[in-house]
């Protein structure tokens, strides 16, 4: 009987068994579907088949409803409370974590037709209205199976449920479902801009930490469900314009949460220090605007698009504008890549716009390079640190200027005060290492890198002159890049270019004088015939007197 029994299979969990002692995992059963893979949905269903399935899948459906509104009536107990009535214990862990499975199976046969989420129009947010589809009832027995997942919200790690739920919202956000974005966002917060400092304010605690929203560890794998599903092709341009307008919209909102201090971080609730972070809202805004880039290369009227640039132009106005000390430190690669990005794909007819913004940007971070050393002793990082950060941010706003509107005037004051002040510093020759010197010499080096990456030889004549001193200057490096960016100018072309506007003005002022020449002519024979009209009114008037 003992090896007879051995010999017998017997169930331990949902996907596991007991074979001959040992655990073997459950084989996956092999349905009609597929053997023969296609040959059912190929098959064209006569009217009355496809409304008795309707009504069918309608009746089984509303079955999970009514286990929603089941699971719902565990809101409000505490699961760990062995005196609550409703007690959640392993059992019910393994039931959600069947039923987040199954759930992901009839999403993916579904998902084209009964929850398909269908077309929308452009819009500046996510807001969803609740209807009584599947694709949001769907949604919303996510969420609630989420609020019922025993799990503990000090965790570092997400448990099977919250897995589950994680994963096929993103299955469904990848679908372009507005309502799976709308729930990853409200599950965020606000994670997908600031991070968790590794030290945590002296008066948290646990029950600070389980209090708040779904959970740090939830939180951030929402954001990041948020950023990986823009990386899907199966997401529809305007659903990707639309959610990154979201996000923006968030960010803008949640910007101004600074502490009295002037350091870019956030308290909340006891939990630490969270500082601002930008991976989840770069990744956001590299296919956003990539997609923002397609449909207003499509669209006649422009005027919802261009409400959707303005959106983004105010992102990055608040980006650069309200950059803190510390977000200089601790930020600017991601900035710049922002900012780089946002320049890549933002049409010519906003650029007169976005002109003054990338001008302000750059001389607020030459203000920040060449701040004094106790200005920065306040602040968390190092002078350094944020010298260096104001460079990046320098060099992004500055670039894009001399890339895109070349014609700028900042150009030449930015370039003639930085170069300028380089060239005319004796602290080549004393020594100096103070961040103010380091400072110019970098901002000098970054002026040299984005005048190498512009196509405007007229901006790069007017700075011929600070360039050939500047090769005079002690510091090698500038001599070097002055030197190739003199090898890049085509002074014969420049000098053939301003030979034929001098040649075409030229030509201009002979027109003129000769029209002028002309006018004074006819002026001289009009006084003449004017002159003969008055002496034949005089003879006339002295003969009619006469007479």
């Amino acid at each position: 009987e003992g090896m007879g029994a051995a010999t017998n299979t017997a169930r331990v969990g949902t996907n596991m068994e007991v074979v001959g002692g040992a655990l073997r995992s459950v084989r996956a059963a092999t349905t009609v579907g597929d053997k023969n893979q296609g040959s059912l949905c190929s098959a064209p269903i006569e009217p009355e088949v496809d409304q008795l399935r309707h009504i069918f899948f309608d009746l089984a459906f509303s079955k999970l409803v009514d286990f929603r509104t089941y699971l719902e009536s565990f809101k409000g107990y505490n699961i760990h409370d062995t005196e609550s009535p409703y007690v959640v214990d392993s059992v019910m862990t393994q039931v959600l974590t069947k039923l987040t499975g199954e759930l992901s199976k009839l999403y993916e046969c579904c998902k084209s037709d009964e929850m398909s989420p269908g077309s929308f129009k452009l819009r500046l947010d996510l807001f969803v209205e609740e209807d009584h589809k599947y694709e949001s009832q769907l949604v919303n027995l996510l969420l609630v199976i989420l609020d019922n997942a025993d799990a503990d919200k000090t965790s570092r790690y997400l448990n099977q449920v919250q897995r589950g739920c994680i994963s096929m919202l993103q299955t469904m956000a990848s679908n372009s479902s507005l309502q799976a974005f709308k729930a990853l966002a409200k599950i965020s917060g606000d994670s997908m801009f600031v991070a968790r400092e590794t030290i945590r304010a002296g008066n948290s605690t646990d029950d600070d930490a389980s209090d708040d929203g779904y959970g740090e560890v939830l939180e951030l794998e929402a954001s990041k469900t948020v950023a990986s599903a823009f990386d899907s092709g199966d997401m529809s341009s305007e659903a990707k314009i639309i959610v990154m307008c979201s996000v923006l919209t968030q960010y803008l909102k949640i910007h101004g949460l600074h502490n009295e201090s002037g350091v870019n971080n956030i308290s909340r609730k006891g939990r630490g220090i969270f500082r601002a972070k930008y991976d989840t809202l770069t990744r956001v805004m590299d296919s956003g605007l990539e997609a923002t880039a397609r449909v207003d290369m499509s669209l006649k009227d422009k005027s919802v698009i261009d409400s959707i640039w303005d959106k983004i132009i105010d992102a990055v106005k608040t980006l650069l504008l309200e950059c803190l000390i510390d977000g200089y430190a601790n930020n600017s690669k991601s900035i710049l890549d922002i900012i780089a990005l946002f320049l890549l794909h933002l049409p010519p007819r906003k650029y007169s716009t976005v002109r003054s913004i990338l001008e302000k940007g750059a001389n607020r971070a030459i203000e920040v390079a060449f701040g004094k050393n106790e200005d920065f002793d306040e602040h968390l990082t190092s002078a350094d640190n944020i010298v260096e950060g104001a460079i990046d941010i320098f060099l992004a706003c500055f670039m894009g200027l001399c890339q895109k509107m070349p014609s700028s005037p900042a150009l030449k004051s930015m370039t003639g005060q930085i170069l300028g002040g380089t060239i005319e510093s004796s602290d080549w020759l004393t020594g100096n290492s103070s961040h103010q010197v380091r400072a110019r010499h970098k901002l000098a080096l970054a002026v040299c890198e984005s005048l190498k990456t512009t196509s405007s030889q007229d901006l790069l004549v007017s700075t011929f002159p600070l360039l050939c001193r500047l090769t005079n200057v002690a510091n090698n490096n500038l001599r070097e890049a002055a030197g190739q960016i003199l090898g890049g100018i085509n002074l014969a072309d420049a000098i053939s270019r301003e030979r034929e506007r001098a040649e075409t003005a030229e030509a201009k002022a002979r027109e003129i004088e000769e029209e002028n020449n002309a006018l004074l002519e006819e002026v001289d024979y009009l006084q003449v015939e004017n002159e003969e009209l008055q002496r034949q009114l005089a003879v006339f008037s002295e003969s009619a007197d006469f007479t």
